[in-house]
């Protein structure tokens, strides 16, 4: 059973609201996993939920643990229980919701030990990056409680059709009425605009591979492989999927093509790299990039930063940019844009 945002959970009597929500998938095995906050204490944890061998649903409440494991061996004592390997492997974001810091099939790799009464148990998740431990327990079917009520707070913050009433219901209609000609005009100004909105929608140029995260302020970067052969390919199709968005096209005065290219917009920063003869981009907003942010392969790290912090543009790709610019405006005029009435 699917729980939703915004419904309530009565966990050993004390009441909880789920805020996000992480489902998994391993092979055919699918679990989910809600952040859930505390009504009276304020405090956050993970509730786990899948099926046993018998396919009846198990919970286990997880939070934060700080203290240290031996996660490389197969059992490890800790605060005088006995911690066993339970299982290991690599699954898969399948989907979530909330806000969540995760992308659909990003991938991460975990290791669960068990105490031998197996209500205990320490989870390890390595994800690109970045590991996170946390201690759960199994919560029995007494000591957990699914209502059918919802935190309203929670569900206003979904939808505005939450609201209710004779007098809000006309306003929302009015506003939404107002608003229809503007988001007719978002996907146009979104996909100009960002680079990483291009690369996302456009799965038979890009494909995900993974977040990089920034362990100093939880940025991502995001990394795609592109499917053409070479960077000049993928840079050109970026400029031009992107032409009145990107402000800079960098590069280092010293460096080969393979050093990579960077691109720049208001707020992001593309770098188009080649590693094992296959064309990556990492994209991930400006704050990432000066707060020590890492790159997917190492080694590309010290090319990445001084491309990002150089004031070197690259002509070529500037007056490839430029056409691509003036023909963006050129079709939009010709398509009835602007203010003029045109003869």
């Amino acid at each position: 059973m699917m729980l939703k945002k915004g419904q309530i959970v009565y966990i050993r009597g004390e009441k909880n609201v789920i805020i996000n929500m992480i489902e998994f998938k391993e092979e055919t095995w699918v679990w989910q996993e809600y952040e859930v906050v505390n009504k009276v204490t304020g405090k956050h944890a993970w509730l786990s939920v899948e099926l046993d061998e018998n396919n009846c649903e198990e919970y286990y409440l997880y939070e934060i643990y700080n203290e240290k494991i031996n996660e490389n061996s197969m059992e490890f004592v800790k605060n005088g229980y006995k911690y066993k390997l339970y299982e290991n492997g690599t699954a898969y974001v399948k989907s979530y919701f909330g806000n969540a810091d995760v992308d659909k099939n990003e991938r991460v790799t975990y290791k669960d030990f068990k105490c031998e009464s197996k209500n205990k148990i320490i989870s390890v998740e390595i994800w690109e990056n970045e590991k996170e431990i946390t201690f759960g327990y199994k919560l029995e079917n007494n000591e957990i409680n699914i209502s059918d009520e919802f935190d309203q707070t929670e569900i206003r913050k979904l939808s505005v059709s939450s609201f209710s009433g004779n007098i809000v219901k006309p306003i929302i209609v009015f506003i939404f009425a107002l608003m229809v000609p503007i988001m007719a005009l978002l996907p146009f100004e979104l996909s100009k605009n960002s680079i990483q909105s291009y690369l996302k929608k456009n799965t038979s140029k890009y494909e995900y591979i993974t977040s990089v995260t920034n362990n100093e302020n939880n940025k991502k970067a995001r990394v795609y492989l592109s499917k053409y052969s070479t960077i000049d390919e993928t840079v050109k199709d970026i400029i031009k999927a992107v032409p009145e968005g990107i402000t800079k096209t960098k590069d280092l005065e010293e460096s080969t093509e393979e050093d990579g290219i960077g691109l720049e917009t208001k707020k992001e920063f593309a770098y188009v790299y080649i590693e094992d003869g296959k064309v990556y981009v990492q994209v991930s907003d400006k704050k990432y990039v000066e707060s020590s942010g890492s790159t997917y392969h190492s080694h590309h790290r010290s090319y990445y930063y001084r491309t990002y912090r150089t004031s070197n543009e690259n002509s070529s790709y500037k007056e490839y940019r430029t056409s691509a610019r003036q023909s963006s405006i050129n079709s939009r005029r010709s398509s009835g844009g602007g203010t003029s009435s045109g003869k």
